[in-house]
């Protein structure tokens, strides 16, 4: 009897120890998965030289904004040089053709949604434009509108490097020649924006070349000659540049001349 007892323990024993051990195989089963890790969202980049076109839906036409962005974390900001040309006109450009005159949009980035603010002189008027929107790749897209009661729609593009060869005509406006002077354009751009080149002209009365430095705004440039006194603006225009100069009333040639040209980028190996 007693024998029997101590067999029937054992054998009890013997049940618990697989119980315990198919429960431990199950809790094992059953462990909770580890939580996925949900990537960061990539803010938009905003840097480098862009051009930015305004196109009203109230009837006032479009207006053209050049500048170079810098980005720092989510924010970016223009140059202080940025050109803004109602209609693309160089009559009216607002900015680095006119001196005292600082323009310096700025914006934050979110993930691809994109806000921009400039703010800038208009008939009399300071004109703040608020524009909201969002990137796809280096483009921004989006709707504005501004403290004078304008609403339309925006894009922003980045624009290449103006390093190479120039070739066109101008003439002036006081005193137009019949047959136009001839000019061939030579620039390298470096990494800064900056430019520098030299510039042949031919049928001019007073100017024969222009050591040239300045540089690039968004697409559109600015230049000087600074022994020679003269400024150069130029706009994009389709596959062209249309430029105004001005020499200064002090200039040793073409003293107060003033006109205008239409260059074509021939590339920079076209000479």
């Amino acid at each position: 009897m007693q024998r029997i007892k101590q067999n029937s323990m054992l054998a009890a024993i013997a049940l618990m120890s697989i119980a315990v051990s198919f429960a431990g195989c199950g809790s094992g089963s059953l462990a909770t998965p580890a939580t996925p890790i949900t990537p960061a969202t990539q803010n938009a980049t905003v840097t480098g030289q862009y051009n930015l076109v305004l196109t009203s839906t109230n009837g006032h036409g479009t207006t053209n904004i050049y500048t170079n962005f810098a980005q720092t974390g989510t924010t970016f900001a223009g140059a202080a040089n940025t050109l803004v040309c109602p209609a693309n006109d160089l009559s009216q450009c607002e900015g680095d053709d006119a001196p005292g005159i600082s323009i310096t949009p700025s914006g934050t980035v979110s993930g691809a949604n994109v806000t921009l603010m400039i703010s800038f002189p208009s008939m009399a008027q300071t004109d703040t434009v608020t524009m909201v929107g969002a990137a796809t790749g280096t483009n921004l897209a989006g709707t504005y509108t501004d403290s004078l009661g304008d609403v339309g729609t925006w894009t922003a593009s980045t624009a290449s490097s103006l390093s190479g060869n120039y070739d066109g005509t101008f003439n002036s406006t006081p005193n137009p020649l019949p047959i136009a002077p001839t000019i061939l354009i030579a620039l390298t751009q470096d990494a800064s924006f900056h430019l520098t080149g030299t510039a042949t002209i031919m049928n001019s009365q007073c100017i024969s070349s222009l050591t040239l430095s300045g540089q690039t705004i968004g697409e559109a440039f600015s230049l000087t000659d600074a022994a020679g006194k003269v400024r150069i603006i130029a706009l994009p225009t389709g596959n062209t540049f249309t430029f105004s100069y001005s020499f200064a009333p002090s200039a040793a040639s073409c003293a107060g001349d003033f006109g205008r040209g239409v260059v074509t980028n021939r590339g920079p190996f076209d000479y």
